[in-house]
């Protein structure tokens, strides 16, 4: 909870991808808020009062979970509606072209997103599809299986343009860019 707040300030897109190993984890420990607060909130170092409020943080993701159905796989409604709405914005500013830079970082992506879609045509939009493959290539570290040198350049590139679009929407959730 302490680390989604801080990334769902700082960076909307690592915010999203957070919330996918928070889901994930919440699967391996198969629902069981008992293993949750044993094995996670047990972890921070913070008051009773925090514990207890970064335990129900975990529980309600639990109960989301539950509810939609994403005991197995799939992500929760609300991060998909944040990822089209992020995704909407992207529309917006490649439309309007008011940052020049952003467009440019795009179109560098734009192939390797199309090759992607090839890879996963149920994905809603450019937006999940790069989130989408950072968040597989990071299993794929963590799992410890090899990855090829063109695969962490396509992230990279990935990564950036993730970044110059949170940067983005940042400052207009802030009221510092009208698009």
């Amino acid at each position: 909870m302490l680390i989604a707040k801080q990334k769902r300030k700082e960076n909307i897109a690592e915010y999203i991808l957070y919330l996918y190993q928070v889901e994930d984890l919440i699967r391996a420990f198969h629902f069981d808020m008992e293993l949750i607060n044993n094995q996670l909130v047990k972890n921070y170092q913070v008051d009773k009062d925090t514990s207890l409020e970064i335990s129900a943080w975990y529980k309600n993701l639990v109960v989301m979970m539950e509810k939609e159905g994403k005991q197995e796989k799939g992500h929760l409604q609300f991060l998909a509606n944040l990822i089209g709405d992020l995704n909407e914005f992207h529309l917006r500013l490649m439309h309007t072209q008011i940052n020049p830079m952003y467009v440019s970082v795009f179109q560098a992506v734009a192939g390797l997103l199309n090759e992607l879609k090839q890879k996963n045509p149920s994905a809603a939009n450019d937006v999940q599809l790069a989130i989408d493959g950072v968040y597989g290539y990071l299993l794929l570290k963590i799992q410890k299986k090899e990855i090829t040198p063109e695969t962490q350049e396509a992230v990279k590139r990935l990564s950036q343009w993730l970044s110059q679009l949170s940067k983005l929407f940042k400052d207009y959730e802030a009221g510092d860019l009208e698009v």
